[in-house]
């Protein structure tokens, strides 16, 4: 179900002034950490989610947490770079094309630089259910909506100076899914399938993405986090069975599962670490790139497919304009 709990490398020391990065589902868990230690960093982090009030909840957290910090080094597992977070929050819902759309062209009012793109948000157990876009929901929040977030925001990504990151959280559960063609969104299939089909469509779209943005100073990453004793598996929202919620919380008590700090640690060094400058198409686990267990993964004619097929789902979403930004450096 995961990889081991080997130790990990500490958050680089590096500074983060004048950077601006775009963490979605940034209210809890891994993208809390992500977002807080970033903005402590001293980036200017968007807290990217549909509710307005958990993410402001979230942000006076940051806050009262760095406070703290600042305080006390034995209580900061970061070397801080400014006295005060900047953290905002902006409205997206992933479930919602139009509410995609509406987050874009918001940021982009904003005239902002975007040096690091965090595609974290994620459902698992949604049920059978269709979005009002039509798509089924796991596709679309963890991967459709973050395919369109990724494309519209390449201009500013390509304008912000270099060494740009995309970074695509994705999940061990990929490695045991199959290629359906026929069945690209998995309906009516085990709740699990649909999360790791998402996953894997997350990987699949890393290799696409570099291979396509190759020049254009922008690396493309995905990882998995390990597993994590997260919100993701206890949300009331979301039809967890009894058994997955019995054993998320066993592996919380015998310490198998990590924190969500150290869940946040892979996407973190995916982000900042100067090592990956330049560097794109890598897949990380432990905080390291490792290498890949399902070949659909590295399956150029099936990342084509799955390429063509996403924008064929977003034709009414994606100008020729857009693609543009695929080929012009």
């Amino acid at each position: 179900m995961g990889t081991s709990l080997t130790s990990q490398k500490p958050v680089p020391d590096v500074d983060l002034t004048q950077k601006t990065v775009i963490v979605t589902g940034a209210n809890t868990g891994i993208g809390y950490e992500t977002a807080k230690t970033l903005a402590q960093l001293g980036a200017k982090v968007i807290v990217a989610c549909r509710s307005e009030a958990k993410a402001n909840e979230a942000i006076e957290r940051m806050k009262k947490e760095h406070s703290e910090e600042k305080s006390d080094d034995k209580e900061s597992k970061v070397k801080i770079k400014t006295d005060d977070l900047d953290v905002e929050f902006m409205i997206l819902d992933l479930s919602s094309i139009a509410s995609t759309m509406s987050f874009v062209e918001a940021f982009k009012a904003k005239g902002l630089p975007l040096h690091i793109l965090v595609c974290n948000a994620g459902i698992i157990y949604g049920g059978e259910v269709k979005t009002t876009d039509g798509f089924e929901i796991h596709f679309q929040v963890n991967y459709l909506s973050h395919f369109l977030l990724t494309l519209h925001l390449l201009p500013v990504l390509k304008a912000s100076g270099g060494n740009a990151k995309i970074i695509l959280v994705s999940s061990i559960s990929y490695r045991g899914v199959s290629w359906h063609e026929e069945n690209m969104q998995f309906m009516n299939e085990h709740p699990m399938s649909k999360y790791g089909s998402t996953k894997l469509y997350q990987i699949m779209e890393m290799f696409t993405l570099a291979e396509r943005l190759e020049g254009s100073g922008i690396g493309v990453f995905s990882l998995h986090p390990g597993v994590v004793d997260t919100d993701i598996m206890k949300r009331e929202n979301q039809q967890v069975s009894g058994s997955m919620k019995f054993l998320a919380g066993m592996l919380s008590s015998m310490r198998l599962a990590r924190n969500s700090f150290h869940g946040a640690l892979t996407t973190i060094h995916a982000a900042v670490n100067p090592q990956y400058d330049g560097k794109t198409a890598l897949y990380l686990e432990n905080s390291k790139p490792t290498s890949l267990k399902n070949p659909s993964a590295t399956d150029k004619d099936k990342q084509e497919f799955l390429w063509k097929y996403s924008l064929e789902c977003l034709k009414d979403y994606i100008t020729e304009d857009t693609l543009k930004e695929l080929t012009s450096q």
